[in-house]
């Protein structure tokens, strides 16, 4: 069997900003989100300062700035009504 190699986190960022994708500089003021679930399993979206830490988890998503930002909180908020209504019925 193959020795496996450590995780390399890519050095290179991309935003996930819709319609966005450019690439993280030294200087940038980034940020990053990610949702998960409370204890109540509600969905939750997470933001916070660029922190390579939080950048190479999985399910990080990394954001150019503020605009990026809002348009996947929007997102985010439009697909838990979407999944509730689904769940409702309605």
């Amino acid at each position: 069997m193959p020795e496996t190699l450590p995780f390399t986190p890519n050095p290179f960022f991309r935003c996930a900003g819709p319609n966005c994708g450019v690439l993280k500089g030294v200087s940038d003021r980034w940020w990053v989100m990610w949702t998960s679930f409370d204890e109540r399993k509600i969905p939750v979206v997470h933001l916070a300062p660029w922190d390579e830490e939080l950048a190479v988890r999985e399910g990080a998503l990394h954001v150019c700035g503020e605009g990026c930002a809002q348009k996947l909180q929007s997102q985010f908020m439009g697909n838990v009504l979407e999944n509730r209504g689904r769940r409702s019925g309605g």
